[in-house]
């Protein structure tokens, strides 16, 4: 049984979707912190609306707006109202653009490279109990390998009689109910000598395969979760009951014609971005550079480009999760970020094996994350499999939907309020 919420410090925040599915399986956000200030404003809705009686989120968290080698770990524990060593769970992943393989892989050239070192000072100086550090699969080739190597070398290096076991793991986001194809590395480390359990030898079993590999192994699995699932039930643009964020970009003729030409899963050769296929997960979201270029993908069902609302319902943000800024500034926190169900998979994954507590159960999650379209989705796909007249795993779980919420209730027209 879970004795009280683990206690959570998080670096490189930016839109908060580790945090947000961290918090969904029992996590108590502290402390977050960004250098981009419309992170940190959405951020700060978040908390407001939990503070207000809404569905929200980082009740607790100090919300920070500050480049991270302007900050000390002291500022950081007396903020989050902790003493050295009393964190449960560091969680981070700098900036992936230098080590991405679509961005232009300047690894430590580029001085968000560096930040992979402020994470470790950052680390050493408040001494959590546990650490999670995210990446995308680019940081492990990088220099043939030398900076991932060398991270991974200083991380177990003890320090004043504090060291860490560490193990490295890769995340396929679609194996686990995300509906779009996403890959990243996960380091977990924890604390020796403190009576945890170290990180287990291999992550947590997938949940989602291709449809036609479900029965493939003794355990079953469900097929993926695709893009039109990722888009069920969402309303109209420009409808009142719209959620934030649900705003597109204005086409001209010539580019409407040559979106609704492309076929399902075909790149446009323009405008270099691919047409969803609404049987598939969608393809990886693109931040885009520091001047801006981040999109999603071109709509399955209408010439268009998807809205920022829709991409982040395929990175698995609740509708009410806000993002503040216009045009690039929501797409580059939305593209950002870890999918709250790939973090919830996370956070119930060091739950079980390194605290040993029992994380609630994944339907449960799912809907506390706004996912109800996704498990009617799954149920949808077990009903049309029955296995030898037993009962769906998830037809005991089916909720209905509340309305939506449609506009900001503490603002006039749906913006943000100033939350400097």
């Amino acid at each position: 049984m879970r004795k009280r919420m683990l206690r959570l410090v998080s670096l490189f925040t930016g839109g908060g979707g580790l945090d947000c599915g961290l918090e969904s399986v029992g996590f108590d956000p502290r402390f977050c912190t960004d250098i981009d200030r419309h992170s940190c404003i959405t951020l700060r809705h978040m908390r407001l609306r939990a503070h207000v009686g809404l569905k929200g989120g980082l009740r607790n968290a100090a919300i920070l707006h500050r480049d991270i080698c302007e900050l000390e770990p002291e500022e950081i524990l007396r903020r989050a109202r902790l003493e050295q060593g009393e964190t449960d769970l560091l969680s981070g992943g700098p900036p992936c653009q230098s080590f991405s393989v679509f961005g232009r892989r300047q690894g430590l050239n580029d001085p968000r490279g560096q930040l992979v070192w402020q994470y470790l000072r950052i680390l050493r100086g408040i001494r959590p109990r546990v650490f999670l550090f995210e990446n995308v699969p680019g940081l492990l080739s990088i220099d043939g390998g030398a900076v991932f190597e060398r991270f991974l070398e200083e991380v177990q290096t003890p320090f004043d009689g504090c060291g860490y076991t560490v193990k490295k793991y890769i995340v396929e986001a679609a194996r686990y109910g995300v509906p779009q194809f996403r890959t990243r590395v996960i380091v977990v480390g924890v604390r020796n000598g403190i009576g945890l359990q170290p990180p287990p030898e291999h992550f947590a079993p997938p949940t989602h395969a291709e449809p036609h590999r479900v029965n493939e192994i003794e355990r079953e699995l469900l097929p993926f979760n695709t893009a039109a699932d990722a888009l069920e039930g969402l309303v109209d643009i420009g409808a009142l009951t719209a959620p934030l964020n649900h705003t597109g970009r204005v086409h001209s003729a010539v580019i409407i014609k040559r979106y609704k030409n492309l076929a399902f899963g075909e790149r446009d050769p323009k405008t270099r971005i691919n047409k969803l296929h609404p049987e598939r997960p969608s393809f990886t979201i693109i931040v885009g550079s520091d001047k801006g270029g981040g999109k999603g993908h071109v709509h399955p069902f209408e010439p268009r480009e998807v809205t920022p609302r829709e991409s982040a319902r395929v990175q698995t943000f609740p509708d009410w999760w806000g993002f503040s800024g216009t045009s690039r500034h929501p797409i580059r926190q939305i593209g950002n970020a870890v999918p709250p169900i790939l973090a919830a998979t996370i956070g119930s994954f060091l739950m079980k094996e390194i605290f040993q507590m029992t994380p609630p159960a994944t339907p449960t999650v799912w809907r506390k994350l706004g996912q109800d379209h996704l498990l009617a989705a799954q149920e949808r796909k077990t009903k049309t499999k029955p296995q030898d007249g037993e009962q769906s795993a998830l037809s005991s779980h089916r909720t209905r939907s509340g309305p939506r919420e449609s506009r900001h209730p503490l603002t006039s027209k749906g913006q943000f309020p100033c939350l400097e």
